[in-house]
């Protein structure tokens, strides 16, 4: 079964004597028609264009939801559920260049996204009717999408991405019990439950915000290379405790999407030590070789040899770019990802204004050779996050995640500290990369809305000085107003900037006509059956 073009999809399609682009009223056409205009109210082409978006700029990215190829097949056969379809539209008309979204790109974006969760309420979440992967695909989908749209959806996002992994445990997406399937539908499950994971885990960056999936009931197998699944053949790999346990040899080095998932597991338990304050009154301080502190360390010095840290990234990305230049952003996607985490874990661990909260709580006094040491290494990883971001970009590579610009702001809140810094050399490599920072974070901005909030913070955080006054000194004693700290959580904590208002109008839904509720209570409010019975009537035979 061989990859079809958008064009050939098109042509597969069966059509009718109404069946142009142009013609009908979309959602009111019968069900005979084509399902891309009926069904989604978008022009055949423009859909197309929104799907090819979605498997170039957010496949993989890190998210890996879909097998590319089943997945055109199925909705050239009319075989995904329409909320799934929807909450994909709703994920990637963002990255669409197409003119139909000119200057509306959010508007249809939210009409999709809303749509996408009336129906799986009403398919899905009702008595009598079974979950499937696809239900875990949409509710994870749309968690994302609210999560990273700003104050007047986030409070419905939290709630979203825990009923992903809740339905994802339901359908025992966490064991390998699926041998009755085919090889390809088999990973797609696993990809699907290790991206709830990874999702599980980004969101939880943030204080109050613990991780609801426990790694020791992840039983199912990392995944696997790329390459293997898109032939549809099946390969062994190791298990997250495995991994994570340092049982592998180099010779077993698992793909980048695997390294991934174990990186995300390192940033969890980085997560909760630094902005959950977890084990905050332990018995040994961040200095003692006993302490959780030294033992994220002596994770991360593990996988700096195994995920081949100081390997050139150019060398890495040279068999999936061509010799023309096309890059497999599919393939491309997870090296850099696993590399940002990682660099995002060392600056949240040795973040100066998180660990100074560690220290002020220890009963003896932080060695100054412990705190100059952790400075220099979240400086040290915030310029290699930057160099990074760099090559990437200039190789062509995309790196256009809400995720993305979370790790480039927590290390440009490294980078300001040291625009105030007493040597003049390290304050001009500090300007350069802080403008280099802000400049990544306004071109993402352009895709999520939670991103401009971030640029903005970190525009404000950094040119008034409050890090610099606070934080250069390695004696001082931490002593901020509360808006001064409140300012400095903006660019640490995940959800704290992704919980701003920004196009608080148009992402609430009233532009669109379809306003969600305010309150994740209201999700499962009453529903409008006429506004469904419209909704749905395109497929009822």
């Amino acid at each position: 079964m061989g990859l079809l073009s958008p064009s050939e999809q098109r042509e597969s399609r069966p059509r009718t004597e109404a069946g142009t682009a142009e013609e009908g009223t979309g959602l009111q056409r019968s069900r005979q028609n084509d399902p891309t205009v009926e069904d989604f109210g978008t022009p055949e082409d423009v859909f197309m264009a929104v799907i090819d978006s979605y498997f170039t700029y957010f496949q993989n990215q890190p998210y890996s939801f879909f097998h590319e190829e089943t997945f055109r097949q199925r909705l050239s056969e009319q075989a995904i559920p329409r909320h799934l379809v929807l909450a994909v539209m709703a994920t990637a008309v963002r990255f669409c260049s197409h003119p139909y979204f000119s200057e509306r790109a959010v508007e249809m974006s939210v009409e999709y996204a809303n749509r996408s969760w009336k129906l799986i309420v009403s398919d899905c979440f009702t008595v009598g009717n079974v979950a499937e992967i696809s239900t875990v695909q949409t509710v994870a989908l749309l968690g994302l999408f609210d999560f990273t749209a700003g104050r007047s959806r986030h409070s419905s996002a939290w709630v979203k991405v825990g009923l992903a992994v809740r339905i994802a445990q339901d359908c025992g997406l966490m064991l390998d019990n699926a041998a009755h399937l085919s090889y390809v539908e088999q990973e797609e499950r696993r990809r699907v439950f290790w991206s709830v994971y990874l999702l599980d885990r980004l969101v939880s960056c943030g204080r109050g915000r613990p991780p609801a999936i426990v790694d020791a009931s992840c039983h199912v197998q990392l995944p696997c290379a790329e390459s293997i699944w898109r032939e549809g053949l099946w390969a062994k790999t190791q298990s997250l405790d495995e991994m994570t346990n340092r049982t592998l040899s180099v010779s077993q080095r698992q793909c980048p999407l695997a390294q991934v998932i174990a990186i995300s597991h390192v940033l969890g338990r980085c997560a909760q030590y630094v902005l959950q304050d977890f084990n905050i009154r332990g018995p040994h301080p961040p200095w003692d070789p006993g302490s959780d502190f030294a033992g994220i360390e002596s994770d991360l010095l593990h996988f700096e040899a195994y995920l081949e840290i100081q390997r050139p990234v150019n060398e890495m990305f040279a068999a999936h770019i061509s010799a023309e230049g096309v890059v497999d952003s599919q393939c491309t996607g997870p090296i850099i990802f696993s590399r940002a985490l990682f660099h995002l874990c060392y600056c949240l661990l040795n973040h100066p204004f998180l660990l100074r909260r560690r220290l002020s709580t220890c009963r003896n006094l932080a060695p100054i050779s412990f705190i100059k040491r952790s400075s220099d290494l979240a400086w040290l990883h915030a310029q290699q996050m930057m160099a990074l971001i760099r090559e990437a970009r200039r190789l062509g590579c995309s790196f256009h995640s809400s995720s993305s610009g979370y790790a480039v702001t927590v290390a440009g809140s490294i980078i300001a500290l040291r625009i105030h810094d007493e040597d003049s050399l390290a304050r001009e490599q500090a300007q350069i990369l802080l403008e280099e920072a802000l400049l990544y974070l306004d071109i993402i901005g352009q895709h999520w809305s939670n991103v401009r909030t971030m640029a903005a913070t970190l525009r404000r955080i950094a040119y008034d000085g409050v890090l610099g006054r606070h934080l250069n000194s390695l004696t001082q004693t931490l002593s901020f107003t509360p808006a001064e700290e409140a300012a400095i959580w903006a660019v640490v904590d995940y959800n704290t900037m992704s919980n701003q208002f920004g196009e608080d109008v148009i992402m609430s839904g009233q532009e669109s006509g379809d306003q969600m509720p305010t309150s994740w209570i209201d999700l499962f409010g009453p529903i409008d059956f006429a506004l469904l019975s419209n909704e749905n009537g395109a497929t009822q035979e």
